[in-house]
């Protein structure tokens, strides 16, 4: 309903534009255009209400229209939420002020508008068009009390008058109170309805009565007249179209008048405008039946009409300059008004895929391979807007500068692309380089890109891009497939630089349907990174999951999506009725990597071959291991992949660490169930102020965990059990553990300094890993915050961070950094006190210093002040 409203909306808004630009140039033309003309040029906004997107052109008026805002309120709205909300589970959730009751009725009334306006938009239409369909029921109703005439007068000047006009289908006459003034009604069986008062017309005055109705008919204005009506009920809500709807059936009045005259000799012409007063003397406007084509629709355009019929033979004598000058008026309110502003090419318009053979023919070993290195970019993402391409061979870092004009591309789209998609770039570079060691993209020409923006360098390294993988990047182009499934990843992916540290245990290697050990190939995607979720996905064949300990199976599906660390199992059988079972050759799972806010880390890609007989095969390629039954050898890391699993609710870190002391360990008499009473503690780490701290998470929390265990010793996840909160704490805790536990677990704070110190080891490898060295802190850590502000200026700064306003910066004063795209930022909060105010400044930068974004505001007792602006 929603997308039917916008375009509604749109479409609404274009049309006030050619509405009011018609009603001003037929302003400034009136008379020198004739009646007809004045009608015709209608036609534009006709056109433009049914094909309102028109062929893009640069004479359109609508290339200097702003866009309609595609943002709507709500996703604002959760916008401005989203950063306090997360924080509410945190240590240190953010701070702020209550807004005031004006602050929050104005958002719930905007947002409740914007949800309510497409409703209300249906529900007018629908009351407009039940009223509209209402009136003509009624009025066909009482138009059967309406009898044929049988005047014979009326019937003889009736048949001169179709003969004049040129109408020779059957088109009855009906004598009838229903509407006053005389009127054409109906298309399948037309009629024109005569007030009996017509009995007291004259025959000729008779005839210039029934030559406009049959005028009308000729020129099927009636059609028209039901088209403007469904533009009104669609329309209902603007009154610009409805004042443009008038204007169309008085000029359609004015029109017929002169189809009328050009039937009559010119001694006529002051006789039909009398009649036309004539009927004006008894005309009552109908009430049932809206919109009737009569002879007299509105007293106020008489005088109109009367001037144009006074002026009929002018414009037969001026016929080639109305003409000309009709002509001109359509053609250019036709380029200017029914085409749509010219955009300039997206950016995934000018984006390639990627061809895994095309690209390695220009493998190579060296840089100074001129041909080779320049073939190979042009045959990447962006290359229809590549320029020049310098070399760097002399010495070393080896590197190569590519030059791009990005003037003719439409960046209204989000510019994160561009990043995204040159890293990709580069990592491909790098995999059939050898020796090359720096790749720099060079942007220019991107004026409609912030200052900051525009010709921008995007430089990489070979160690850079390298940290996202687990093989030398030269190892991915031995093969073309290899290569392809490279290519899979780095062309998917929107994060090329998060998750790519991934690795995709299979078991068994070899699967055929008779075996009963395994109902599938079992397959477990692992990361160091934070995965919120894992989603397969299979175009052949069928995936499901498996409760080991049940043995129950889920049905088949096409995709899958499920908490780290749950297998997947994928089966040649495909989902749906008849069991039916793939032949396909290669059978391809795709694995996404999902973070907590499910946007994509990472993916894989693996290869199940079937050998056209029996047995379906894992195709062997890298991160994938082959024959690898479980991730989790011991009882600890089933603990710890459990407790990680509880992330989610906290706010979101660079890093998920975990740390838990084992208390006590139970199984049944089958072996098969494990019960582990547990203190857990779950910590998200990330940057603050240089710092790798802990920016969410739980103290040491009493923990019953509840495992199943197959015969290979395999732990899958039965139950997660912590106590309850409030004062039914102790009571749950009595529950949960044995007696002989209470005292370490009512005493669980003595233990949560030693599962700090094992999640701040976690953390110290992580960041080996990324080969940097910062601070470690596993406790939460004491932040400065603005001082000597009013509380107008307080006020107005906690409510931008509670509405989400002040995006990924800090609340504190110093640094946060923040991953996004695969690109790390910084974001950093600096006060400057002066004499009677202070200076906010909040900067976003990349780690290079480059700054992507710069906002001040001054802070004194009138509130908070952007700087620059009153």
């Amino acid at each position: 309903m929603n997308d039917i409203f916008q375009v509604v909306l749109q479409t609404s808004l274009y049309a006030t534009v050619v509405g009011l630009l018609i009603l001003l140039l037929k302003g400034m033309l009136k008379n020198r255009l004739n009646a007809r003309w004045h009608y015709l040029i209608w036609a534009v906004l006709i056109v433009k209400l049914l094909l309102p997107f028109g062929p893009e052109s640069a004479f359109s008026l609508f290339n200097v229209m702003p866009k309609m805002p595609q943002t709507s309120i709500a996703e604002v709205y959760y916008a401005m939420e989203g950063e306090y909300e997360a924080s509410i589970g945190a240590d240190d959730p953010l701070p702020y002020a209550a807004p005031t009751r004006e602050q929050i009725k104005a958002v719930e009334f905007a947002y409740l508008l914007e949800y309510l306006a497409p409703y209300i938009w249906a529900g007018g239409a629908g009351l407009l068009l039940l009223w509209l369909l209402g009136t003509y029921y009624f009025l066909h109703r009482k138009l059967r009390r309406g009898v044929l005439t049988g005047e014979e007068r009326i019937w003889r000047v009736f048949k001169s008058s179709k003969t004049k006009m040129g109408v020779h289908r059957n088109i009855r006459l009906v004598l009838q109170d229903a509407v006053p003034t005389p009127a054409l009604f109906g298309t399948i069986r037309p009629k024109i309805l005569l007030p009996k008062t017509i009995l007291n017309f004259s025959d000729k005055e008779l005839e210039y009565i029934l030559l406009h109705e049959l005028a009308h008919y000729k020129r099927q204005d009636v059609l028209v007249n039901y088209l403007l009506l469904v533009f009104q009920v669609i329309h209902w809500f603007n009154p610009v179209m409805w004042y443009c709807f008038k204007r169309i059936r008085q000029d359609m009045e004015v029109a017929t008048d002169e189809r009328v005259l050009s039937s009559l000799e010119n001694t006529e012409h002051k006789d039909y405008g009398k009649a036309l007063l004539a009927v004006l003397e008894g005309f009552i406007a109908p009430s049932l039946a809206p919109k009737l084509l009569g002879m007299v629709d509105d007293k106020k355009n008489i005088d109109r009409r009367i001037t144009m019929i006074k002026m009929a033979e002018f414009y037969k004598s001026q016929r080639r300059m109305v003409l000309g000058i009709g002509l001109v008026c359509l053609v250019l309110l036709g380029s200017v008004l029914l085409t749509n502003g010219q955009s300039k090419d997206n950016i995934s318009k000018v984006s390639t895929k990627y061809n895994a053979e095309a690209l390695l023919k220009y493998q190579t070993a060296y840089v100074g391979d001129n041909s080779k290195v320049v073939n190979l970019i042009n045959n990447l993402a962006f290359a229809d807007l590549r320029r020049e391409v310098s070399l760097q061979t002399r010495q070393t870092p080896y590197g190569i500068t590519v030059n791009y004009d990005f003037s003719t591309v439409n960046m209204d789209a989000d510019t994160n692309q561009i990043e995204s998609t040159f890293r990709s770039n580069a990592a491909i570079m790098f995999a059939l380089i050898d020796n090359v060691d720096t790749i720099v993209f060079q942007v220019g020409g991107t004026g409609e890109l912030t200052q900051s923006q525009d010709n921008q360098r995007y430089q990489y390294t070979r160690a850079e891009i390298q940290q996202n993988f687990d093989q030398d990047l030269r190892e991915y182009s031995q093969d073309v497939q290899t290569f392809e499934d490279f290519l899979y990843i780095v062309q998917r992916s929107d994060a090329l630089a998060n998750g790519m540290n991934i690795k995709i245990l299979v078991f068994p290697e070899k699967y055929a349907l008779l075996m009963s050990s395994t109902p599938g190939i079992r397959i477990l995607a692992e990361s160091t990174g934070v995965v919120g979720k894992v989603r397969y996905s299979a175009e052949t064949g069928g995936l499901f999951t498996w409760e080991v300990a049940s043995g129950k199976i889920s049905e088949a599906a096409q995709s899958l999506e499920l908490p780290s660390g749950i297998p997947a199992y994928w089966s040649p059988a495909t989902p749906g009725p008849g069991d039916e079972v793939t032949k396909a050759m290669d059978n391809k799972v795709n694995i996404t990597l999902l973070d907590q806010q499910g946007q994509i880390i990472g993916e894989k890609l693996i290869h199940i071959q079937f050998d056209g007989s029996m047995y379906y095969t894992v195709q062997s390629s890298l991160e994938v291991l082959i024959g690898v039954a479980s991730s989790q050898q011991s009882l600890e890391e089933a603990v710890s992949q459990a407790i990680k699993g509880r992330r989610g609710a906290y706010y979101s870190g660079e890093l998920t660490t975990e740390g838990h002391l084992i208390l006590q360990t139970e199984e049944n008499n089958n072996n098969d169930t494990v019960k582990v009473y547990v203190l857990a503690s779950v910590s998200n780490f990330g940057f603050e102020n240089n710092i790798f701290t802990k920016v969410s998470g739980s103290g040491a929390i009493p923990t019953l965990i509840i495992f199943s265990k197959d015969n290979k010793g395999e732990y899958a996840l039965m139950e997660y059990k912590v106590p309850l909160d409030g004062a039914n704490y102790t009571k749950s805790i009595q529950e949960m553990f044995p007696s002989s536990l209470l005292n370490k677990v009512q005493n669980s704070h003595l233990y949560y300094q030693d599962l700090v110190k094992q999640q701040e080891e976690q953390a110290h490898a992580y960041l080996l890993s990324q080969g940097r060295n910062a601070p470690i802190n596993g406790n939460r850590v004491e932040k400065q915050y603005p001082t000597n502000l009013s509380d107008k200026a307080s006020g107005d700064l906690d409510y931008k961070f509670k509405y989400g306003l002040m995006g990924g910066y800090p609340r504190y004063l110093g640094t946060r950094e923040v991953v996004e795209n695969g690109i790390r930022y910084i974001y950093e909060f600096k006060q400057e006190l002066r004499q009677n105010d202070s200076l906010l400044i909040f900067t976003k930068y990349k780690v290079d210093g480059t700054i992507v974004e710069k906002r001040e505001y001054t802070a004194n007792d009138i509130g908070l002040v952007e700087a620059g602006k009153d």
